[in-house]
């Protein structure tokens, strides 16, 4: 692939992101909390709000109450920081309340946001459990897992609590989640043998834009979990070959696992196809890091 831009621009161009002002994050929660803490100041502002005007849906609140909740217990992995942590978890433990559910049976785990513990939790609650997004209501039965809602509810929280707890089908958002676990959890994504085609393949019913695959990989790397991450990529660049954003998370992943120029080579070429001004300083940043790797290697 041809070079199409000089060091001086790159440089340039990642001195002027580098100097722009990063956010001051709110005070997060970490690790496991008690609803009483989501009712006290910062979070007060958000979780009382959201808790107070939502209205549960009586006959589904009905009809939860006759399923019994003997040996369930419901986990809720979130983000204080998160937006859409301070819609639906309000809603959910309003939902959970109107329907009688034992609150000894609620686990909140706060987890971290762009910092060394993002999406993780200090303890690591959230370890195997294939959070890829936040929230994640996860519902088990003697331990078992019945089902899960990722990041909102397909329908309404108390319709999809009901429906997987009384077995019905059930598929939740962002189903490639489902998969992406199973293969990580059975090391897929690290074995050198695996055939990228068929997991981008599988994946290609459940992914509708390459932001989705692309967010999972970033989240593998912030966790260290590079190889994991440069599989995402792959698959993701094999589904999304002309994108921008596909080819520069390639690119990245080859240079958090030392393969350099390929890097480069996939960051050029992310410059070319991109077609979002927006996302050019995200890719200059990185080529820049890989060129100046390539450079002292």
């Amino acid at each position: 692939m041809r070079k199409i831009i000089s060091s001086t621009i790159l440089f340039l161009c990642v001195l002027w992101v580098n100097a722009q002002e990063k956010p001051t994050p709110d005070k997060i929660i970490y690790g496991q909390c008690l609803i009483n803490d989501l009712k006290q100041a910062p979070y007060a502002s958000w979780f009382t709000t959201g808790f107070d005007s939502y209205i549960p849906d009586q006959p589904v609140i009905d009809q939860l109450k006759k399923v019994g909740y003997k040996n369930l217990s419901i986990e809720i992995f979130f983000g204080s920081w998160c937006g859409d942590s301070k819609r639906e978890v309000p809603r959910a433990l309003k939902v959970l309340s109107a329907a009688a559910f034992p609150e000894k049976q609620i686990r909140l785990i706060g987890l971290g946001a762009t910092d060394s513990l993002y999406k993780r939790s200090p303890v690591g609650e959230e370890k195997g459990k294939g959070i890829y997004r936040v929230p994640t209501f996860i519902i088990y039965k003697n331990g078992k897992e019945l089902g899960r809602i990722n990041e909102f509810p397909v329908y309404t929280f108390e319709r999809d609590l009901f429906t997987i707890l009384t077995n019905k089908t059930y598929t939740p958002n962002y189903a490639s989640f489902t998969l992406i676990h199973q293969w990580e959890t059975e090391q897929v994504l690290t074995h050198s043998h695996t055939n990228m085609r068929s997991l981008a393949a599988m994946l290609k019913p459940f992914v509708d834009n390459e932001h989705l695959l692309n967010s999972v990989g970033n989240l593998f790397i912030t966790q260290g979990k590079l190889k994991e991450a440069l599989a995402i990529y792959k698959a993701n660049y094999l589904l999304y070959p002309e994108s921008g954003i596909a080819s520069s998370g390639l690119g990245k992943g080859f240079l958090r696992n030392g393969e350099v120029k390929t890097a480069v080579e996939y960051l050029e070429y992310a410059l070319q196809v991109n077609k979002k001004p927006e996302h050019v300083k995200d890719i200059l940043q990185i080529l820049y890091e890989a060129k100046e790797a390539e450079r002292v290697k």
